[in-house]
């Protein structure tokens, strides 16, 4: 039998804290919020983004409200499941179910199965995707062998009623051919029957999705298909290849649609080409950037046994050639792409301008693209270390951040465009890279923390422990007061700017540093001995992650495709855009069951403001047993303290975005804390 919760209310004393100790404080203990039996021994715990809980035992998965602390439904079909075997739909408030034989999609707020594959008598889901702009989910599945065709379904999101279902989607549109031409659109089509849907929302009424067969409209009300369209491939008859879909930003008119090493605009009225001859690059079409100036397409370097056309490989990789078409009518802007070499992964705007990062075998070029002369600024191609991931330019040049990879220290620097030239020559770099050992390797650890303020950019670099502020305009840097170490091996995983000064925070560190550099407040609480304890913590992240994903996706694929492909410099555009129209315009996650959405909006707009405190798990100081910790961000103080008892691994779940903890406190027993 597990001893009963009892919040503490003793300090917990910081051990060995660098710089000016924080006056401790007590920490209040977590009110109890509500007791809950369940039917069965609880073996798991899920915070959903959409707010509910998930609930396993033996006997069923149940949904809880976290605000009553009462069942809301339960699923014995799928009880005693692994936690793995449950999980989010990308890009949507709906959780999914598998099992040997069976895969449920539900509502985990009111626990209404959208999805049931036994339905259609499926023996494997190829694609689903949830399109909230009409409510619906789309499936895209095989049945067993003599079961019937491949079959594409939509379903209601509130009610899980099938609006339609269509079995002739993968059939030739072209007329059948004979011999070797029959045989070849035979094998097309099987091949199509087995291969995840390209699926694009064009607007409440219309779905356009792209099999190897062709391009297709749906109707959205009954699954009826309003047009189809043969992608004009090099060679006619050929099936096109890395075929992707993106709604256009700013002219409502329209789907663009790359493929192979070309990009096609067609009319979403009637599935008409907009344009005579479709533009293109060399290599593969990796993406396109809508910039107000020219649509940019991205190259993408292919592996050398595939490339086409006149190829041109240096140093084991293939070149590529990048361009800017119009789009009024598809025309390129450079008569010839510009070489590049190799993948051109981002395209990150700034003003008239694009930084392109390329990577060539692990190595990363970056060069500034004058968008509307199609153009570039550097002579060169500059070689930076690690992969770039923040990029802005000012009146210096072209400042950039990059990310480390396993063999590449990242580091900060800022381009002359005059030169091509780095201004720094000692650059500030992160720690050191991977050193062999898959285990060894955290990303978080070793990257260049950094948070704007003004003309300042603020970067904490592990390899020193140095705190340096680069002027964004100057073009110039200086590190900030002495080295700041953490305890226990550690080193930042994230860093905020706040009222009190800069944030470091690390898993069981929070650092507290003013401005000038100098350590106003730190804690260290040592971690537990079993990782494993700290997954709920590590799951905060996915479900906040979880929650932007559905509110993007359910204000429009524009925003949805946008967040897919934020890099750091975008990111807190598309996230102001977002807070704006769920704020000041008063929209709602639409497409769910009303209360799933009223209930996920809340917690949208709730996630927004940025957490005043942090998590941290420690071992109990008075004796067996571990405690979680709400850390002050400011303070660095203990806000409340919970005892989660003296169980090796205690069975909880955290929600940072409605302040609560769940515990099992007795093998059938669930209590929920308000933090």
């Amino acid at each position: 039998m597990l001893l009963p919760l009892s919040l503490v209310i003793a300090v917990h004393t910081a051990a060995g804290a660098q710089g000016a100790a924080p006056t401790q404080t007590t920490p209040s203990g977590a009110t109890a919020a509500w007791t809950l039996r369940m039917k069965g021994d609880i073996r798991w715990q899920q915070v959903t983004p959409a707010g509910a809980l998930l609930v396993s035992t033996d006997a069923a998965l149940s949904g809880v409200d976290i605000e009553r602390g009462q069942v809301t439904w339960e699923k014995p079909e799928l009880g005693g499941l692994p936690p793995d075997s449950v999980r989010m739909v990308e890009g949507s408030l709906l959780m999914e179910a598998a099992r040997p034989g069976l895969l449920l999609i539900f509502d985990p707020v009111t626990g209404s199965v959208v999805f049931d594959s036994r339905r259609l008598n499926l023996a494997q889901i190829v694609t689903r995707r949830v399109l909230p702009q009409s409510g619906t989910l789309l499936v895209h599945g095989r049945r067993a062998p003599g079961g019937g065709p491949p079959v594409v379904a939509l379903y209601d999101l509130a009610t899980g009623a099938q609006r339609w279902a269509n079995e002739a989607l993968f059939e030739q549109t072209e007329p059948q051919k004979k011999g070797l031409g029959g045989l070849m659109q035979r094998l097309v089509t099987a091949a199509s029957e087995a291969t995840a849907l390209e699926v694009l929302q064009a607007g409440p009424d219309m779905i356009v999705v792209h099999t190897l067969t062709g391009l297709r409209a749906l109707d959205a009300r009954t699954g009826a298909m309003r047009w189809s369209a043969t992608l004009p491939t090099a060679r006619a008859g050929n099936p096109a290849r890395h075929v992707r879909l993106y709604p256009s930003l700013d002219k409502t008119d329209r789907v663009y649609v790359s493929f192979d090493d070309r990009l096609m605009a067609y009319r979403l009225a009637d599935g008409q080409a907009l344009w005579t001859k479709p533009p293109t690059i060399e290599g593969w079409v990796h993406g396109i950037v809508q910039h107000p100036s020219g649509i940019i397409i991205l190259p993408e370097s292919p592996p050398a046994n595939q490339a086409t056309g006149n190829v041109r490989i240096i140093n084991g990789v293939v070149q590529t050639g990048l361009n800017v078409a119009r789009y009024e009518d598809g025309t390129t802007i450079a008569d010839k792409p510009l070489r590049m070499r190799g993948t051109v992964t981002d395209a990150m705007i700034a003003g008239g301008s694009a930084v392109l990062a390329v990577d060539a075998e692990s190595r990363t070029f970056v060069n500034v693209l004058d968008v509307a002369t199609a153009t570039l600024r550097l002579k060169k191609d500059v070689k930076i270390k690690g992969q770039l991931t923040y990029a802005e330019l000012t009146p210096a040049g072209l400042l950039y951040i990059s990310r480390p990879d396993p063999a590449t220290n990242a580091e900060v620097n800022v381009i002359d465009l005059a030169s091509g030239e780095p201004k720094f020559k000692d650059a500030i770099e992160s720690g050191k890279p991977w050193g062999g050992n898959p285990d060894d390797y955290n990303a978080a650890r070793y990257s260049l923390h950094h948070a704007v303020e003004g003309t300042m950019l603020y970067v904490f670099a592990s390899h020193d422990h140095r705190l340096y502020a680069v002027d964004r305009n100057a073009g110039t840097f200086r590190a900030l007061g002495s080295e700041i170490k953490l305890q226990g091996d550690e080193d930042p995983v994230d860093m905020e700017i706040r009222p009190a000064g800069l944030v470091l925070i690390a898993p069981q560190n929070l650092v507290v540093v003013a401005r000038d550099g100098q350590v106003k407040q730190q804690v260290y609480y040592p971690a537990p001995q079993l990782p494993g304890l700290l997954r709920a913590l590590h799951a905060l992240n996915a479900v906040r992650a979880g929650l932007y994903g559905a509110a993007a996706s359910a204000y429009g694929d524009a925003f949805a495709q946008a967040s897919r492909n934020a890099t750091d410099s975008t990111a807190r555009r598309i996230t102001g855009q977002l807070a704006t129209a769920y704020t000041q315009g008063g929209a709602q996650l639409q497409g769910y069951a009303s209360q799933s959405a009223a209930l996920a909006t809340k917690r949208f707009k709730a996630s927004l403001a940025v957490p005043g405190s942090v998590f941290m798990l420690t071992r109990a100081p008075e004796g067996n047993g571990n405690v979680l910790l709400q850390i002050d961000k400011d303070s660095a103080q203990p806000r409340a303290r919970v005892d989660l008892g003296k169980e090796r691994e205690p069975v909880y779940a955290v929600d940072d975005v409605a302040g609560m903890l769940f515990l099992r406190t007795t093998p059938g027993t669930l209590v929920g804390y308000r933090l």
